[in-house]
């Protein structure tokens, strides 16, 4: 496995993962904001991941 992150996976982060805002964290993060970012982003992508599970899913 390479240590190096592929182009593909940088452009959907940052299409999907906005910048810190401490408003999309659980109250009890908010004073700690590297645990609190990556815990949302971790969020966001189960969500997307899910998305993906479901429409992999799909009869057509």
């Amino acid at each position: 496995m390479h240590d190096e992150i592929p182009f593909i996976v940088e452009l959907l982060y940052r299409s999907m993962i906005p910048g810190p805002n401490p408003d999309f964290w659980p109250e009890a993060l908010r004073e700690d904001p590297v645990t609190g970012h990556s815990m949302w982003t971790f969020y966001r992508g189960l969500q997307l991941g899910i998305q993906l599970l479901l429409e992999c899913l799909r009869e057509y």
